[in-house]
């Protein structure tokens, strides 16, 4: 990832305020990674974990905080309100919630439904942030299926490189 491809709000707030987001990691007892897309991962996981409180610091950072705040009518002393929609509230922490406990099936059937109901419901906002969430979830856990995946074939050719070697052993002190 870099600065300029962002892939949703809080890949774009972590990786246009960098430091800011390592202080937030810092605040909840966390050491921040030093590379950009580990960092975004972090403060990801750390918003599944503590919810609301890492939104609304997220949202003090926001690169844009000043400007939407003044296009939206709100001062910037106003509250912490940033304009974006964040797909982050309370109730998307109840949801990733609810998310954690179905299984890989279970959830690309809510997915599917959701984008049901997404479609006759275009306009509902609430609605497509669930969409959005859901379909990270889904992302989230087919990347860590195939890293799982690929662990147990890299241990497997080890497996096999181990047994050769060792059957080359064998047969050279057996000659």
């Amino acid at each position: 990832m870099c600065k300029g491809k962002a892939q949703n709000r809080i890949d774009y707030i972590v990786l246009q305020k960098p430091s800011d987001a390592a202080g937030i990691l810092e605040k909840y007892g966390y050491e921040p990674p030093q590379k950009p897309e580990d960092l975004v991962k972090a403060v990801k996981l750390l918003v599944r974990k503590k919810g609301e409180p890492v939104i609304q610091d997220l949202i003090n950072i926001h690169p844009e905080k000043k400007l939407i705040l003044e296009a939206t009518g709100h001062n910037s002393e106003e509250s912490n309100f940033c304009g974006c929609h964040s797909a982050y509230s309370g109730d998307t922490k109840d949801l990733l919630d609810k998310l954690s406990e179905l299984s890989a099936d279970d959830l690309t059937k809510f997915y599917d439904d959701l984008k049901k109901q997404s479609k006759d419901k275009p306009d509902d906002k609430v609605l497509m942030s669930q969409v959005e969430t859901v379909w990270d979830e889904l992302k989230r856990r087919k990347k860590q299926t195939q890293k799982i995946t690929e662990d147990q074939q890299n241990g497997m050719w080890l497996k096999v490189a181990i047994g050769v070697l060792a059957g080359i052993i064998i047969g050279r002190a057996l000659s």
